[in-house]
């Protein structure tokens, strides 16, 4: 819900209020802005369609080992979540960017920093909060899959995994 609902919403938000609000036609880099939406749309029908087609993830929202394993979730649930968030967490990585790079380069001329609305500062910080986050959520997501597919045992218990490494990898994104 989080990322396939709120980051939606809030980026559509952000796409319509920040260029008004400091000046600028449209955001920095429109390309990667309609790149950002349909990596979105993906990751989102992905995950749909895995309702219909193979099955969904039995792991909950935040995939947590031992559950996201293959001992408990054999099947492709978890694979397609995990592709899923990845290539719209990717999307929201690209829309960061873009919306920082747009509020430190596009402003009017005499809007400095400290003349911008409140709404534009919030913007600019979850934008750093948004490129520093997606990052670690792409490796955790990526060790996850290897994880299941490869054999590894980065999150797993067995062979000196530690499940505790995906929680703190984790912590405050799946609650952001």
């Amino acid at each position: 819900m989080i990322f396939f609902v709120g980051m939606g919403a809030v980026f559509g938000l952000l796409n319509l209020i920040v260029p008004l609000q400091i000046g600028a036609r449209d955001v920095a880099y429109p390309f990667l802005n309609s790149l950002s939406f349909w990596l979105f749309v993906v990751g989102a029908v992905l995950l749909n369609i895995s309702l219909v087609i193979g099955e969904f993830s039995a792991a909950g929202w935040l995939a947590y080992p031992p559950l996201s394993g293959l001992k408990y979730n054999p099947g492709v649930g978890v694979d397609y979540w995990i592709w899923s968030v990845q290539i719209a967490g990717l999307g929201s990585l690209f829309s960061g960017i873009n919306f920082l790079v747009t509020i430190l380069k596009l402003r009017c001329p005499g809007m400095t920093l400290m003349k911008m609305p409140m709404f534009t500062w919030s913007a600019l910080n979850s934008m750093v909060l948004v490129i520093f986050a997606f990052p670690i959520l792409t490796v955790t997501l990526a060790l996850l899959a290897l994880d299941r597919n490869m054999g590894m045992h980065f999150f797993t218990s067995d062979f000196g995994g530690n499940p505790m490494m995906y929680v703190n990898l984790n912590l405050g994104l799946g609650a952001s």
